[in-house]
């Protein structure tokens, strides 16, 4: 399964380091997916007939639609937000071996997601 998820962002543009997986759950800590790999795949997501349900099953904050992930020291944020001018935005913010509490990384990626605004 994980090969053939390989070969499909492959013919859609995605260069193989950019989408390293290593099982189907997301969960072995050998999973690599850069930030430019969700927003390419989020891209697509809205090209396709399923993305009106898709969009409508994202958690919202604070007007953005978006999903969290988390996983040994590295915590996530990825989705769409539109701008005060209307304009939407992909978007996909990581961090990686954060030293303080998950809480505090929380608030500080909260308050980085809200200057988007």
């Amino acid at each position: 399964g994980v090969d053939i998820v390989r070969l499909f962002w492959k013919e859609r543009g995605l260069e193989e380091d950019e989408l390293n997986m290593v099982d189907g759950s997301g969960l072995s800590p050998l999973n690599r997916v850069t930030t430019h790999a969700q927003v390419t795949i989020l891209r697509y997501a809205k090209s396709q007939s399923w993305y009106a349900a898709f969009y409508d099953a994202l958690p919202e904050y604070n007007g953005m639609k978006m999903k969290s992930g988390t996983i040994s020291g590295a915590k996530g944020f990825c989705g769409y937000q539109r701008s005060k001018d209307g304009k939407e935005y992909v978007f996909s913010f990581l961090v990686n071996n954060y030293s303080g509490t998950a809480s505090s990384l929380v608030n500080k990626m909260y308050k980085v997601l809200d200057t988007l605004k």
